[in-house]
């Protein structure tokens, strides 16, 4: 068969099957429009929509956020029929002028920030920031602008499924709120006699006796009603889109559903209390507190739908018309050709699947709602196998200025341990100097670049390197006339301190490695030079390279080893005096810069309460339970 053949061939069907589309029934074409839509969006977004439905089962404020994707198709669902005063758009030109944008911007989010963001790009969830850019796209395409437009309030609506507004706001008001929430609860056990407050303290520990026998139950920052109160804002707002009735009505039926909520909070915490006086600890906690939350947030709602007829609102969606703008069938078919469209967003939407499976990675440093998981390196560093455990040297205090009042600059020092087994191998020791703040932008203001470059030495490369679990970081490579050299390997994470989040840039360096010996392995993967090159020219090239490889093996299982730290967890270390120095000098115990110290030595705390959010705000004893759901 000839090409001309072929082309006849392939012109015929693609007319038959556009016949076919053309002479459809609507409904015919809306499942087919639905199922490729549903299809490519889940699969771009898979691991991004499981990682939400795993918040459903956290203890935490953002727990009824993985409850938006399922909202907000019902959304769509409800507005699926046109409405009143839609504009007519039956172009297929707009519709790619519009959704090809937008498919673009969320390809260029997921695939360039993670490089530059880092771990920071799970921790602010650029991915589930992308899914209504994506999903927008993919509607203009498959359905057509119209119909995007009619469910813009649907698309939206995804957006309420982004934690940082959320997180942002809750670090401000969290501790505040639960203040609140025991400030209404103390006096109410004083009347119904169910439990008692411990004194002293914040007062968040209260006393429960059962046949004689008195048990601790700490209310912390996850059960104080955020969750609920959170939860009902997402519903509410959803139902608010669906109900007619005046705007000022929505507000204030909307503010009184969160309070109610949070007043069923302290009810649900009462509860408890009686059921631990009545049938003990286990009833209370192992048996009433995983779900009882759950019931009581549905009756909160159920009670707010009761209340809009009150409240002068009714629930329903606006009323459908019929566009008859058009007599001609085909002018009429907002979509009359969708094979180049489905096309396209299955090429997109195949690229997004794969880099969405990508960001399984996150995993190691951060949960599904961008929260930190690994414990301050300043606290306990962990140390590659077959290496000794970090030894403490130094903390400085004249960067303060810089990086924040409350940041902390502190210097250890990591050494072979003769009677281990490692690939890793180094006669002189590894320095790692960590900078801790809860201001990520110093980072940005005061880069390692700037502050290691010292008289004499010249920048060899720049690389950038993935150290695994989602975090990139760099390596600089320096030396100077004098055969001496620097190597660098750098990055940034976050982790949890206390319930706050902080940052932490961990700095791994060697300097003067010629009379060393530094067996590291050859060919290291994930290594992309940015500026300048060490290809192995010369002996210092060929030593920078060694070394490059020596601190980019050594960093990847540093991280490896910190995500196995406990929470918690304080390595043992006997601090010397405070020591001060300028960046580039290879020992600052010479700088005679000297202060006082103060050791945090381990054992002197009592351990946190349990709590099944993870987010304790006070030291309890190990014996004491938390309450703890919504």
């Amino acid at each position: 068969m000839s090409n001309v053949d072929i082309l006849s061939v392939g012109r015929d069907r693609r007319a038959e099957w556009l016949r076919r589309w053309e002479d459809a029934s609507a409904a015919t074409r809306t499942r087919v429009q639905v199922a490729v839509f549903l299809a490519v969006v889940v699969a771009a977004y898979h691991y991004s929509l499981q990682s939400l439905l795993q918040n459903l089962t956290l203890d935490t404020p953002l727990a009824y956020v993985g409850l938006v994707p399922v909202i907000a198709l019902g959304l769509a669902a409800v507005r699926s029929r046109p409405g009143a005063g839609e504009p007519a758009i039956y172009d297929r030109q707009v519709d790619y002028i519009v959704g090809v944008p937008l498919i673009g911007t969320a390809l260029a989010l997921n695939l360039m920030l993670p490089a530059h963001l880092s771990a920071m790009f799970w921790v602010w969830r650029i991915d589930l920031l992308s899914m209504p850019f994506f999903v927008a796209g993919v509607t203009c395409l498959i359905f057509g602008t119209r119909t995007a437009w009619r469910q813009r309030l649907a698309i939206a609506y995804l957006l309420l499924a982004w934690p940082v507004p959320y997180t942002v706001v809750l670090l401000h008001l969290l501790s505040s709120f639960t203040n609140v929430t025991l400030a209404a609860l103390r006096p109410l056990v004083q009347v119904v006699h169910v439990a008692s407050p411990v004194p002293g303290g914040d007062g968040s520990i209260f006393t429960v006796s059962h046949a004689g026998r008195p048990f601790p139950l700490s209310v912390v920052s996850a059960c104080s009603g955020v969750n609920g109160m959170v939860g009902f804002l997402l519903v509410g707002t959803a139902f608010g889109a669906l109900v007619r009735g005046p705007r000022t009505r929505k507000a204030l039926w909307l503010a009184f559903g969160m309070f109610l909520l949070w007043a069923i909070n302290v009810g649900r915490l009462l509860f408890i209390f009686w059921a631990g006086k009545q049938y003990g600890e286990h009833m209370a906690i192992q048996v009433l507190h995983p779900f009882i939350g759950l019931i009581t947030f549905n009756l909160g709602v159920l009670l707010m739908l009761l209340l809009l007829g009150p409240a002068g609102l009714r629930l329903g969606a606006p009323p459908a018309t019929h566009d008859d703008t058009s007599t001609s069938r085909s002018r009429t078919l907002a979509v009359p050709r969708m094979y180049s469209a489905v096309a396209l967003v299955a090429v997109v939407g195949a690229v997004l699947a794969v880099n969405n499976t990508g960001l399984k990675a996150y995993d190691l440093v951060a949960n599904a709602s961008g929260e930190p998981k690994l414990s301050s390196y300043l606290n306990y560093p962990a140390s590659p196998p077959g290496w000794q455990r970090a030894r403490f040297a130094y903390e400085f205090t004249f960067a303060k200025p810089f990086f924040g009042e409350s940041s902390k600059w502190y210097r250890w020092y990591y050494q072979n341990d003769p009677s281990g087994h490692s690939d890793l191998y180094s006669s002189i020791p590894i320095v790692a100097d960590v900078v801790n703040t809860n201001d990520l932008s110093s980072f940005s203001a005061y880069g390692v670049e700037a502050c290691y470059r010292f008289h004499g030495y010249s920048l060899r490369d720049i690389a950038q390197v993935n150290l695994g679990g989602g975090i990139t970081g760099q390596a600089l490579s320096y030396s100077d006339t004098k055969h001496q050299d620097w190597s660098i390997v750098y990055w940034i994470w976050p982790v949890k301190d206390g319930s706050a989040t902080h940052y932490e840039r961990v700095i791994l360096y060697m300097q003067n490695t010629a009379q060393a010996t530094v067996t590291a392995p050859s060919n290291v993967p994930g290594i992309r030079s940015i500026k300048g090159a060490l290809v192995g020219r010369d002996a210092t090239e060929r030593l920078l390279v060694n070394n490059r490889s020596f601190l980019v093996t050594f960093a990847r299982e540093v991280i490896t080893s910190q995500a196995k730290v406990p929470a918690g967890a304080v390595l043992s270390h006997r601090l010397p005096r405070r020591k001060q120095s300028t960046i580039g000098q290879q020992d600052v115990a010479d700088t005679g810069l000297a202060g006082t110290g103060t050791a945090t030595q381990p054992g002197t705390s009592r351990p946190p309460a349990r709590s099944a959010g993870g987010a304790a705000t006070t030291i309890v004893p190990a014996s004491s339970a938390v309450v703890g759901k919504p």
